[in-house]
């Protein structure tokens, strides 16, 4: 892969970019490739030699790596603490490899830190991908290492959080440093979820996204009042949003097309994407740009 400087960052920012150490080793896949999209992953591996990222777009990279330094520098003269565990074995032919944040070794508790967004946590659940991740750590601990884990837990640092929206609304985070208990899975649910991603990305022709990997949102139609910018309340299906509009002349409907906006803004190959280039979702993206820019 290509790395370009566009905004003219500091050498600074970029070595620290390219100076990136982690490596699979003599794994044939890392946990966070496996739980990846396979169809993505595959065509990263075909178009390596053509794929091109800007510095700035590593910059939350960056302050994730410089998390996991902190808090390993922190571990670093405690015996009853084992800090970026990294672990390997062997599923479907293939070998695997995790590499677990934080294990306090005498409660037997597996800690993941993750600094991300406000969004990633809104809905108040443990997201799935968190959930698949650490559970995964927890197998290959215990069949590889004998390490026994009996809870698990993300402790989230919100990049983005404001204490004036978490005064506004009990919704929003209440803090910026957050705890989410994962649930656990057994040994047998674990072993079979492995072994069924490994088959998915040793496909010959990998299956196609779903609309959880590319990070879908389904259209919707917004019942506006003339002259608001805010819509007065969204539905999923044009009949019901009309029957609300028809409540006053200065109602109307706007729809709000679907999206998928990890193929729009975050997968660095949907250009070379069959899947993408044939998604009616692509077409009213191009739309947008022919119209903003006369394409």
């Amino acid at each position: 892969m290509k790395m370009t400087n566009n905004l003219r960052l500091p050498e600074a920012i970029v070595r620290a970019v390219e100076k990136d150490s982690y490596t699979k080793g003599t794994a044939d896949i890392s946990v966070t490739e496996l739980l990846s999209p396979p169809q993505m992953r595959k065509l990263k591996l075909q178009h390596a030699d053509k794929l091109v990222e800007d510095v700035s777009d590593r910059i939350y990279s960056l302050l994730g790596q410089s998390l996991h330094i902190i808090i390993e520098r922190a571990a670093s003269d405690d015996a009853l603490v084992l800090a970026e565990a990294t672990v390997y074995s062997e599923y479907g032919g293939w070998i695997v490899k995790g590499q677990a944040d934080h294990l306090l070794l005498a409660t037997g508790e597996l800690l993941d830190f993750k600094m991300t967004s406000t969004y990633k946590v809104s809905s108040g659940r443990v997201p799935r991908e968190w959930v698949e991740q650490t559970n995964i750590y927890r197998r290959l601990l215990q069949k590889e290492k004998g390490i026994e884990i009996s809870s698990l837990a993300i402790i989230v640092i919100l990049r983005d959080w404001s204490k004036n929206k978490s005064r506004q609304s009990q919704d929003y985070p209440q803090s910026q440093v957050l705890r989410m208990d994962v649930p656990l899975w057994t040994a047998e649910q674990t072993d079979a979820f492995i072994l069924e991603r490994v088959r998915l990305h040793q496909a010959e022709e990998p299956v196609s996204c779903s609309d959880y990997d590319v990070w879908a949102r389904p259209s919707i139609y917004a019942v506006m009042k003339r002259g608001n910018v805010r819509a007065l309340k969204t539905y999923n299906n044009l009949a019901d949003a009309e029957a609300h509009a028809s409540q006053s002349a200065a109602f109307y409907v706007e729809h709000r097309p679907g999206e998928a906006l990890r193929c729009q803004e975050w997968c660095p190959v949907a250009k070379m994407c069959p899947q993408w280039a044939g998604d009616s979702r692509n077409k009213q993206v191009q739309s947008v740009e022919e119209s903003l820019f006369g394409a």
